[in-house]
């Protein structure tokens, strides 16, 4: 069998294989959206998942039929996600480093803001690595 995703019967990628492409706090949420999403639209097949500007950005190929339906569902997890901690899944907003203007943008709760801050943790591959 193909490598290509598009190829017959190939399988589609979908949110769960590439769940690692955000943050931990984000997973609950991203979850949810899959089956959100499988329940209407089994076969839908992701195109791109990631961090942009501090919020989640979901690209789905759409369906035939999906209308309005589909979008409103990633819009409501990529609203979610500009609430909710990239790092560690609590409430909280998006900042930037040392809430400085400019520069880099997570969403984040206080906590995780102030080691994000420090520099003492990151997000690499979907996992919060801490900083000796």
């Amino acid at each position: 069998m193909s490598d290509d995703p598009t190829a017959p019967g190939a399988h589609p990628v979908q949110i769960p294989a590439r769940i690692h492409a955000v943050g931990p706090g984000w997973r609950q949420l991203l979850e949810h959206l899959h089956e959100q999403i499988c329940t209407e639209f089994p076969g839908y097949r992701l195109l791109d998942l990631k961090e942009k500007l501090g919020g989640l950005r979901v690209h789905v190929d759409r369906p035939a039929g999906s209308g309005d339906a589909l979008r409103a569902l990633i819009a409501s997890a990529e609203a979610e996600s500009e609430r909710t901690c990239e790092f560690c899944g609590a409430p909280g907003r998006i900042r930037t480093r040392d809430d400085q203007p400019g520069g880099w943008r997570k969403a984040a709760c206080s906590t995780c803001h102030t080691a994000w801050s420090a520099r003492r943790i990151m997000i690499v591959q979907g996992v919060v690595r801490e900083h000796g």
